[in-house]
């Protein structure tokens, strides 16, 4: 869950967090007394700019600290969503998040921006997207924020022919319908995390980015046909959530609109 959000300066009461939480401070101060245990506790702040990650199970108490209000962006990753996510990668009992302040990681501030910003536009984020980000985000904590018995595996051999020639003709003939990152992946009998890597390597692209150019393809396929349908209309039914939708991604391939590309053919 993200959100964007303000608050007054004020000094808040200790929290003992059940799932992990990352803090993005847009504007003003946050200082903290953290305890990791329980027991001991440290002092930290973070400014704007920089990013805070309190693991689960840690508790803070905090002080706002700013001449107007508190602004800030937050990612709550739900505790059994991530063990479940790592669980698929390697023994979860070999991985401790370890707290950061004071960071700066372009990675996971685009990944909370991207969040934040679909949810505050009052836009329906496409399950594929939500997930292939919340999998780079994992994957990109385990890799630089976590404490690790075990090596996280790799792959270089890419999908079977057979494999992706499944996975694409499902990906082609549920176009209009949402496509979750766990039934590509459940289709080909593996996890996420690998079935990802595999995927990219096949094809050089997410498999995000291949569903939208295959939804962008079909886009344009209906809209040379004689009948001038509704670009609202041809939007749903190629798995875009909106007209808005359907041309943002219409003009980062084609580098025109729908109406243009229409007209340039007519």
């Amino acid at each position: 869950m993200s959100e964007r959000g303000h608050v007054k300066p004020c000094i808040c009461p200790e929290v003992v967090f059940n799932d992990h939480l990352i803090v993005l401070p847009i504007a003003g101060r946050l200082s903290t007394k953290f305890s990791p245990d329980g027991f001991t506790s440290k002092r930290h702040s973070c400014r704007a700019g920089h990013l805070a990650i309190y693991p689960a199970g840690t508790s803070t108490q905090c002080n706002i600290e700013t001449q107007s209000d508190y602004r800030y962006i937050c990612l709550q990753v739900k505790a059994p969503a991530f063990n479940q996510a790592v669980s698929e990668v390697i023994d979860m009992d070999s991985v401790s998040l370890v707290p950061q302040f004071g960071l700066r990681d372009p990675l996971i501030e685009q990944i909370l921006a991207q969040l934040a910003n679909g949810l505050n536009n009052g836009s329906s984020l496409d399950h594929i997207y939500v997930d292939t980000l919340s999998h780079t985000l994992i994957v990109h904590l385990l890799r630089q924020y976590a404490v690790r018995t075990q090596g996280l595996p790799d792959y270089h051999d890419g999908l079977s022919q057979s494999q992706l020639h499944r996975v694409l003709d499902y990906i082609q003939s549920h176009l209009a319908q949402e496509i979750r990152l766990a039934d590509l992946a459940d289709l080909l009998g593996m996890s996420q995390y690998y079935f990802c890597r595999l995927f990219r390597q096949s094809m050089g692209i997410t498999p995000y980015q291949f569903v939208i150019q295959q939804r962008v393809e079909l886009a344009k396929m209906l809209l040379r046909q004689p009948q001038r349908r509704a670009i609202a209309d041809i939007a749903l039914e190629c798995g875009f959530s909106n007209q808005s939708n359907l041309c943002k991604h219409f003009r980062k391939i084609t580098g025109a609109t729908p109406n243009g590309y229409r007209r340039g053919i007519a």
